[in-house]
C-alpha cells in the first residue's frame, strides 16, 4: 500500500513495515495484519496485492504450481481499521505418488481480493487459480486456467509425446505469462512473473526477486517435473 506524504516523511496510517520512497509512504505486509488510517479522513492509496502460490504434485512427472493472483491499482481507504489478508503458499504434498499439489491462499484488503494459485497436477489437468497449475505429463490439452485473466495466466500442458520413455509435465502459470508445455523428457518452465510498479521499487526493500530486467519481480509460476532417461525439470518463472 502506498500514498502521498506531506512535506516531511510522516505516516498517515499504521500497519506493516513502513518506509518512505519517491514522495510516498509505503506499508509492506508480508503476513496478515491491520492497516489503520489515522489521518482522520479517507485517503487514496495505490496497492499491489499478491496471493499465495500453489504447490506442485507429488509424482515424478507432475505439473508445477501456479503463481498466486496479482493485482495493482488505486482505491480509497476508509478511516476504520482494515484487515489485510496475505495468503500462504500451498502446503507441501506428501511424497506419495499421484497426489495433486495444494492451492495457494487468497489475499486481499479493502475492496481488493486475489485468488491463490492453482495446484500442479499428478494426474489430469492442473487446478484453476490466480494463475493455473501445470498439468501432468499425460494431459496434453492444456493446463489449469486462470478464471480472471487480470490476475494471472493459465498453466502449461503435459508432454504431447506420451508414448516415449520420458515424460515432461507442464509448468504453472505466472502473473506475466502462461506456463510452458512439456516436451518429451523436458518439463515446461513456470510462467514469467511481473515487476512491481515503479512506486514500490524502494532500493531498501527486500520484496521481490531478480527477473528479466532487474529486481522486484513477483508471482512467477513453478516449473514442472519429468521422468525417464535424461529428464529435464522445468525452471521457475
Amino acid at each position: 500500500v502506498a500514498y502521498q506524504i506531506g512535506s516531511v516523511s510522516s505516516a498517515k496510517a499504521t500497519g506493516g513495515a513502513i518506509s518512505f520512497y519517491g514522495s510516498k509512504t509505503i506499508h509492506t505486509f508480508t503476513g496478515s495484519g491491520t492497516f489503520t488510517n489515522t489521518s482522520g479522513s479517507p485517503i487514496s492509496i495505490e496497492y499491489v496485492c499478491v496471493a499465495g502460490g500453489a504447490s506442485g504434485g507429488s509424482s515424478d512427472n507432475a505439473g508445477g504450481g501456479g503463481a498466486g493472483g496479482y493485482l495493482t491499482g488505486t482505491t480509497t481507504c476508509p478511516t476504520s481499521p482494515v484487515t489485510v489478508t496475505v495468503g500462504a503458499g500451498g502446503a507441501f504434498t506428501k511424497a506419495i505418488q499421484g497426489l495433486n499439489g495444494n492451492p495457494g491462499g487468497l489475499s486481499g484488503a479493502v475492496t481488493v481480493s486475489v485468488t491463490g494459485g492453482g495446484y500442479g497436477a499428478s494426474s489430469g489437468a492442473g487446478g484453476a487459480g490466480g494463475s493455473g497449475g501445470g498439468s501432468s505429463y499425460a494431459h496434453t490439452s492444456g493446463g489449469g486456467p486462470a478464471p480472471d485473466s487480470n490476475q494471472g495466466n493459465a498453466g502449461g500442458a503435459g508432454s504431447p509425446s506420451s508414448g516415449s520413455p520420458a515424460y515432461g509435465a507442464g509448468g504453472g502459470g505466472g502473473a506475466g505469462g502462461v506456463g510452458g508445455t512439456g516436451s518429451g523428457a523436458s518439463a515446461g518452465d513456470g510462467g514469467v512473473g511481473v515487476q512491481l510498479p515503479s512506486t514500490f521499487r524502494d532500493p531498501k526493500s527486500s520484496v521481490g526477486f531478480n527477473g528479466p530486467s532487474g529486481n522486484y519481480w513477483v508471482a512467477g509460476g513453478g516449473g514442472g517435473a519429468s521422468d525417464g532417461p535424461a529428464p529435464t525439470t522445468g525452471g521457475g518463472g
